[in-house]
């Protein structure tokens, strides 16, 4: 499946606002790929860049799940960890998107990804 036959197959309001975010990510940067991975659209710039997990209760919403959440500065506040080691997020509800956040934060994890030398410790292989 295409993340565009995912995004075709969600309710009218998902549709919209994963369609909305989707263009933003294409234009941080055209060099950006996609896919669908663990169910849900993937997108990666030079190693992995963020994932879409739409939310459906209690209101409807996307949550953009940056890989290296906790390597970026989030100087606003706005992403959560919510216990998770690696990633962290930005709900976007369907009434309150906020396309400059977006975009800085996109830019921000698109520069964090062409400057790394190495991937981050969450991609390496476990040796054992």
């Amino acid at each position: 499946m295409t993340v565009e036959e995912y995004i075709n197959r969600q309710t009218p309001e998902i549709h919209r606002l994963l369609d909305q975010i989707r263009r933003l990510i294409f234009d941080a940067s055209p060099k950006v790929q996609e896919k669908i991975s663990w169910g849900v659209p993937f997108y990666f710039h030079k190693g992995h860049l963020c994932y879409l997990n739409p939310l459906r209760s209690p209101e409807v919403a996307v949550d953009i799940c940056f890989l290296r959440g906790y390597e970026l500065a989030n100087e606003q506040g706005a992403l959560e960890g919510r216990g998770r080691r690696t990633v962290k997020s930005l709900i976007v509800q369907a009434d309150q998107v906020n396309e400059d956040l977006i975009r800085e934060l996109l830019q921000e994890a698109i520069l964090l990804n062409e400057t790394s030398k190495e991937k981050p410790a969450i991609f390496h292989k476990k040796r054992g």
